[in-house]
Parts: C-alpha cells; sequence; structure tokens
C-alpha cells in the first residue's frame, strides 16, 4: 500500500508536471505570436476598447452623444431619443442612436449593455484584433484545456495525499507515506499556483502590442490634462466636462450589480510590470490597461 502511493504520487508529479509546462509554452508561444508593432494613433473608441474593453467603449459613445446633444439623458440616468432619424458618421454612435431609437427612455446602463451587443462593438473588436492589439477569442483555449486538466491532477493529489495521511497513522509507517505526502502536498501546490497564473493571463485580453499602445496614448494623454473624446476613453465618465451629465451617467453606472471584469493591459493580473498604478474613472472602476484590473472595465470581449 506504501509502495503504491508513492508511485501514483510520482506519477501525478510528472503528470501535473507535464501540464504545466505545456501551458507555460502555450503562453510563450502567444507571446511569440503576437506582431510587435510600434504605437499606433487609433480613434478614441478604439482607445476606449483598449482602456477598458466593450463596456468602456460603448459608455464612451453614450457619453459623447449626450453632451453633443444627440441624446438627452434626464434624472435616473434614462436616455431619450433628441431628434427622430438622427445619424452619425461613426458606426458605434449610430448603434446607439439605433438602440435609443426604437426604446428610448432607456436607463443609461441598459443602453451600454445594448451596445455591446451590436455588430458596430463586433466590428470594433475585430478590427483591434486584426491590428494585432487584442488576442482572439480562441487564443487560450488550448491552455485552458491543459489547465482543466492540471486542476484534476491537483484534486487527485491532494485527494491521495490525505490517503497518504490516513495511512500514516493507522498502519503507523511513516517513511514511504512521508515521502509520497511530500510528493503530493508540493503536486497539488505547484499545480494551483500554475492554474491561478493561467487564469490571471488569460483575463489580459491586450497583445504587448496593445500594452504598449494605450499606455502610450495614457503618456501622451495624462489624466488631468487630457481633453476631450479621448480623455473620456482613457480614464472614464469623470472626464465629462458636463458635471450634472457626469453624476447621471456616474451613478448610473453604479447602480448595476455583477459587472464582468475586463483587464485591459500590463497588470496585476498576469501582465508585464512596469504599468502605472490604476486611476479613478470616475464610472464607479479602477482604470485598465496600467496597474489595476476587473472593475469597470466592462464585460470581456
Amino acid at each position: 500500500m506504501e509502495l503504491i502511493l508513492l508511485i501514483v504520487s510520482v506519477a501525478l508529479a510528472a503528470l501535473s508536471y507535464a501540464a504545466a509546462s505545456a501551458i507555460k509554452h502555450e503562453h510563450a508561444a502567444l507571446r511569440a505570436a503576437a506582431p510587435a508593432s510600434r504605437p499606433r494613433a487609433l480613434g478614441h473608441y478604439e482607445l476606449a476598447y483598449l482602456a477598458g474593453g466593450p463596456d468602456r467603449a460603448a459608455g464612451t459613445a453614450i457619453a459623447l452623444l449626450a453632451e453633443s446633444g444627440h441624446l438627452r439623458v434626464s434624472r435616473g440616468g434614462r436616455v431619450h431619443q433628441v431628434h427622430a432619424g438622427a445619424v452619425s458618421h461613426d458606426p458605434l454612435e449610430e448603434a446607439v442612436l439605433g438602440v435609443i431609437a426604437s426604446r428610448s427612455g432607456l436607463p443609461a446602463v441598459a443602453l451600454r449593455i445594448e451596445t455591446t451587443r451590436t455588430l458596430a462593438m463586433d466590428a470594433l473588436k475585430r478590427r483591434l484584433t486584426e491590428l494585432g492589439l487584442l488576442h482572439p477569442d480562441d487564443a487560450f483555449t488550448r491552455a485552458g484545456r491543459l489547465s482543466g486538466l492540471l486542476r484534476a491532477l491537483s484534486v487527485a493529489a491532494f485527494a491521495c495525499g490525505v490517503l497518504a495521511a490516513v495511512t500514516m497513522l493507522v498502519l503507523n509507517v511513516t517513511l514511504l507515506p512521508s515521502l509520497a505526502l511530500v510528493v503530493l502536498a508540493l503536486t497539488g501546490l505547484g499545480g494551483l499556483v500554475a492554474i491561478i497564473r493561467h487564469r490571471n493571463a488569460a483575463m489580459v485580453r491586450l497583445t504587448p502590442s496593445g500594452r504598449e499602445t494605450i499606455e502610450a496614448a495614457r503618456r501622451d494623454n495624462p489624466l488631468g490634462a487630457a481633453e476631450g473624446p479621448v480623455a473620456v476613453a482613457l480614464y472614464g465618465l469623470g472626464e465629462l466636462r458636463d458635471p450634472d451629465l457626469q453624476m447621471e451617467l456616474t451613478e448610473s453606472h453604479g447602480r448595476r450589480r455583477g459587472g464582468g471584469a475586463y483587464v485591459g493591459g500590463a497588470s496585476s493580473c498576469g501582465g508585464g510590470g512596469g504599468a502605472p498604478p490604476a486611476k479613478s474613472t470616475g464610472d464607479g472602476s479602477p482604470g485598465c490597461g496600467g496597474g489595476g484590473c476587473g472593475g469597470g472595465c466592462g464585460g470581456g470581449g
């Protein structure tokens, strides 16, 4: 029994190490495959998507349309149509106007959600992916399957560890069960570390080129000095010039619950180091693309 436990522990350790190494290789291959390009000039909705995902892009479009008078935001954060048949030359703004034309008076948070599901948002995401700034949706599929296998191996290692501990107590045998227990504990803990690292890496949707682009945009437009649409895109609704509009849209966003997290850049969530600390965006969430993760960076894209 004791020898079997030791053999099983070594086998689990070998399989877990192979799975963890394969996950690491997949992540390295993704980084190597991402095109290394110089920071490129992007429009404010493209910057908004990189800074905070589809939710930030949708919120920026709603805010700018309201600020320019194409939409009206009433008390409670409800958005109303101003001119029937209003059009825009930007596809994302046109998508917002199309939603509100059929459902005037929609709460701003609901309008955000509807906008993130439009074809215009899909096209924006696809364009950024084609530019090599976002990872494709299936980029982490193989690594995710390997992570699932590693999770099963880790659970098995902990279960066998319990069995090894019971064997030590019942049979009063210490040498082989002790060795098996050590191997199993290290296997389980090592597997958990690899799983967490994969999960954090998979949360970062930006490629290295995408992180470089958004960081360059923030350097060129620092918080407090940036103006206009780019300021709202990079830092959120807190940069709106109209305090009443800012309050209505921000409070409406703050009442939303259970929003998904979008990690848009080098951060503590698995990106590279050297990013600036997270800053308040004014829409109830930390900025992405810098040091913060999750929060107001919308849903995954």
